[in-house]
């Protein structure tokens, strides 16, 4: 177990003990030590397939032996062509082409830079701000944390002189609901808030709006209440913005369906693709544009766009992505992230009626999040400098279940939460003993409190 001290890495921490991956098999993690770990977070909201599938090595040796790499500006390949076929045939109607990038921060930067050439190619030229959500969390690139609106993380607060001068939303969280209103009798007043940002900013300065079907990672699995997608796409219609849908945590499954936004009737005009769309085998990401956005460039008065991304449809990295997507749909596990995700949530309620900490228990499909609080009936959180989801998450890690927690959910800084995001094969056994681990991690924290 290596300490940042004693090794070359650059570590983001560097006042603990890594122990050292050594291979995964299922929804498991051994280190060099032989020690097991559940991997309730899929990596990083990254893995849905399960670790070690033979299938996906098998392709990516395949096509290692056959073809490693192709200038984008000369080449099209074959897994490149193949993966777009795939992800198209899955996405709602009217998703029409696909741009691959490396990373999903890279997604969010280039589908900002798609949205400015596309008001430009119409002749709105003042269009460049890209509207955001408070709580929410759109990639690590300048482009994408302007456009992100984490209150508790350093990202935003050290990078803060690099930002771009993007406005933000008010994030619809009903269990904080920062209008201290209750639905439906707010009347959507989160979604509304996007109107009142685009009159204050200027119409013509809007170039798109950014947001997540549920608010991911750095909100805990926030679910914005019924209609809120379908009034947002309305008012981007009113004022003549593109809306773009980050699926980058939420797509190809994870919410039970194959796009998160399937379970809204709103259609985006951009989706952004990432960390399931690899599911860990490759580093991968995917810009895809609605026809419109398509017809406007081809229609228009240049031949082409410039968009700079090396690895654009490498070929080794789609080849990994599309046997992943494959082995998802003739594995049926979209089906069973619905099916899983009922039972999972329903054991975390359980716990939740017996364990004062816990506040909310919310989500969809196999993306779940549990809010701790120090006060239930006010829903009054801790203050940020106790630290306790990650106290919480330490315990669990010791016991062999890797979560992840953030801060920041509730109106301000404070506020704790953990993120539940297992690979799609859990079964019901292993999802009772995650949720074993996480009260019994709960109750020491509780106690120790």
């Amino acid at each position: 177990m290596p300490h940042p001290n004693d090794s070359h890495v650059f570590f983001t921490h560097w006042k603990k003990n890594y122990p050292v991956a050594d291979y995964g098999k299922g929804i498991y993690i051994y280190d060099t030590d032989g020690k097991r770990y559940m991997d309730a977070i899929g990596g990083m909201f990254v893995v849905t397939i399960g670790h070690g599938v033979p299938e996906i090595a098998d392709a990516v040796a395949a096509q290692t032996g056959k073809l490693c790499f192709a200038n984008r500006n000369m080449f099209s390949n074959e897994p490149q062509e193949q993966l777009a076929d795939k992800i198209v045939s899955m996405a709602p109607e009217g998703m029409d082409r696909v741009f691959f990038v490396p990373s999903g921060s890279t997604a969010n930067e280039i589908a900002l830079q798609v949205a400015r050439n596309y008001h430009i190619e119409r002749g709105d030229t003042n269009r460049y701000k890209v509207i955001g959500q408070w709580h929410n969390y759109y990639g690590a690139t300048v482009g994408a944390l302007s456009m992100s609106g984490n209150l508790a993380t350093r990202r935003r607060m050290h990078m803060d002189p690099y930002f771009l001068d993007f406005p933000h939303v008010q994030a619809p969280s009903c269990y904080h609901c920062p209008y201290q209103q209750t639905y439906p009798g707010c009347k959507l007043a989160c979604a509304h808030d996007l109107s009142r940002i685009i009159e204050q900013h200027g119409p013509s300065s809007i170039s798109a709006f950014i947001a997540t079907p549920i608010i991911g990672g750095t909100g805990g699995a926030i679910v914005p209440p019924p209609g809120y997608h379908e009034t947002i796409r309305e008012i981007c219609d009113t004022y003549g913005i593109l809306y773009i849908c980050d699926e980058i945590i939420t797509g190809l499954g994870r919410l039970g369906k194959n796009f998160g936004i399937e379970h809204w009737d709103a259609m985006p005009d951009i989706i952004t693709l990432g960390k399931t769309l690899g599911s860990g085998y490759s580093s991968l990401g995917a810009v895809m544009a609605s026809k419109h956005i398509w017809d406007t460039f081809v229609n228009g008065s240049q031949s082409n766009i410039v968009l700079l991304s090396t690895y654009s449809g490498h070929p080794i990295s789609c080849a990994a992505a599309l046997a992943v997507q494959n082995y998802l749909t003739e594995h049926h596990l979209v089906e069973r992230s619905a099916t899983m995700g009922r039972y999972l949530k329903k054991a975390l309620q359980q716990l939740a009626e017996r364990e004062p900490l816990i506040g909310d228990v919310r989500g969809e499909g196999l993306f779940l999040g549990v809010e701790l609080v120090e006060n239930r009936d006010t829903h009054e959180p801790y203050p940020l400098k106790k630290q306790v989801s990650t106290q919480v998450v330490q315990r669990a890690f010791e016991k062999g279940v890797v979560l992840s927690n953030r801060f920041g959910t509730g109106t301000q800084a404070d506020g704790d939460h953990i993120s539940i995001c297992p690979p799609l094969i859990i079964t019901e056994a292993e999802c009772d003993e995650l949720v074993t681990v996480l009260g019994d991690s709960i109750k020491e924290v509780r106690e120790a409190l």
